[in-house]
């Protein structure tokens, strides 16, 4: 068992604080001025919110301390940082997108244990991608305690630079945007054809669903199963023509994978 201390806790801190206080026996303290509240009122005993981190009394008693708050605002926090003690063998988490690693050293211990975590939004459902990347001094305990507490939110994968952070984060951290912007698209374009709302979703939602499980079962690549299906002179060969014309569709998304990878790049300056 860890005690365990989250700073800020907005859609994701909130999404991984519910899944691990039912799936864990761990103690967990938040500290969220907004969400306070709400947190003591909806979640159990496991866990005790505060308004403001003066509230929390002993910062020795944390195995753990994740740091959960928008980039924009995260000097402001971990100013408030530099005077406190913490255990020797604690271990710092952030899930801050784009802030590197030296910025958290400018404020906690020298030598301190810390591990940069990317998750995603599909954790909220167990189902999350959480790649990690550690400085030198992380124990392989600790390595194995956080690996283990993410792990119950999806899978896991280790960087072997922290520079990948910013690579992954425009990939798996981004990624369900893109996902359900498509989504959106092909239910529009389906409505446009004259199908009912519930139709739709249900025809576009489990063709989605479908495709993904077939491709994780498979052997074959996207482009292969892709291309399989658009038999000569049929439907889906129009439809793939009309996407790939001009490489549009391919480059459109290349395109915004790269702005999500600069602007993760510019939130760490």
């Amino acid at each position: 068992m860890n005690n365990i201390l989250i700073i800020g806790c907005g859609h994701m801190g909130s999404a991984l604080l519910t899944a691990w206080s039912s799936k864990t026996n761990n103690h967990f303290f938040v500290v969220d001025p907004a969400q306070y509240k709400n947190i003591n009122k909806r979640l159990n005993k496991k866990i005790h919110a505060f308004k403001t981190l003066n509230q929390v009394r002993d910062f020795l008693l944390f195995d753990i301390i994740i740091f959960a708050v928008k980039p924009q605002i995260a000097k402001r926090v971990l100013e408030k940082f530099v005077s406190l003690q913490f255990k020797k063998s604690a271990v710092f988490i952030s899930i801050i997108a784009g802030k590197k690693i030296n910025f958290f050293n400018q404020f906690l211990p020298l030598r301190n244990q810390f591990i940069r975590v990317m998750p995603n939004m599909p954790a909220i459902i167990d189902q999350g991608m959480s790649c990690m990347v550690s400085n030198r001094y992380v124990s392989r305990t600790n390595k194995n305690k956080i690996e283990l507490l993410f792990s119950k939110v999806g899978l896991t994968l280790w960087l072997k630079k922290e520079i990948e952070i910013n690579k992954v984060t425009a990939i798996s951290g981004s990624g369900p945007g893109y996902v359900f912007l498509f989504i959106d698209a092909f239910e529009k374009a389906a409505l446009q054809l004259g199908l009912g709302k519930k139709s739709t979703k249900k025809l576009i939602h489990q063709t989605v669903s479908g495709s993904v499980n077939l491709l994780l079962q498979e052997k074959k690549s996207a482009e292969e199963l892709a291309n399989n299906i658009a038999i000569k002179g049929g439907t889906t060969e129009a439809a793939l023509n009309k996407l790939k014309k001009n490489n549009d569709f391919h480059n459109k998304l290349k395109k915004a994978v790269k702005a999500a990878f600069l602007r993760a790049n510019a939130l760490g300056k």
